[in-house]
């Protein structure tokens, strides 16, 4: 039996549902934990049922914040930052392949690359993509950013589909 947490986005119902836990997932997540050792990684990727398509959704910061919180962090509020696929995607790289506060070399971008792909491949399209920074250089450094966590440093990536929600996140000290 699946628990459901329940909020209501323009008087419409999204049910966040328990976490995936397939054998697919605990390995991806293995991988990253594996490739990425400095630091913290926050994944996370939850079911969600709605009646209301992605198109139809204008906010999402509650449903994201109800997500961030069920996992022990702050939510944002209207702090939260849509960005398109291909910003989701450097950020990833970014945040993959350096540490955020000394920005040491952590894995290569090939490396990065197929890490971040089979991310977006478990996120059928639509998809939206929101962050917690603004950037600067096309994204190969974080510029400002709203904490999710207590850390000095964190950011990433959420994801949204029609039928799942999911973080790829890092937590890093100076």
């Amino acid at each position: 039996m699946q628990k459901a947490v329940i909020t209501y986005l323009n008087k419409m119902s999204i049910k966040i549902l328990e976490s995936l836990n397939s054998l697919e997932i605990k390995e991806f997540k293995a991988e990253i934990l594996t490739k990425r050792s400095i630091g913290n990684i926050l994944f996370e990727i939850k079911e969600i049922s709605s009646d209301m398509t992605l198109e139809e959704s204008e906010d999402l910061t509650e449903l994201l914040d109800l997500f961030v919180s069920q996992m022990g962090h702050v939510g944002l509020g209207d702090h939260w930052k849509e960005i398109h696929q291909a910003a989701a995607q450097k950020i990833l790289a970014l945040v993959l392949t350096k540490d955020l506060a000394y920005s040491s070399k952590i894995m290569t971008i090939e490396e990065a690359e197929k890490i971040s792909t089979k991310m977006f491949n478990f996120f059928q399209n639509p998809c939206k993509f929101f962050t917690n920074a603004v950037f600067a250089n096309n994204y190969s450094a974080l510029s400002a950013w709203d904490s999710l966590t207590d850390a000095t440093f964190d950011t990433g990536i959420i994801f949204v589909s029609a039928t799942l929600i999911g973080m790829l996140w890092v937590k890093d000290e100076d």
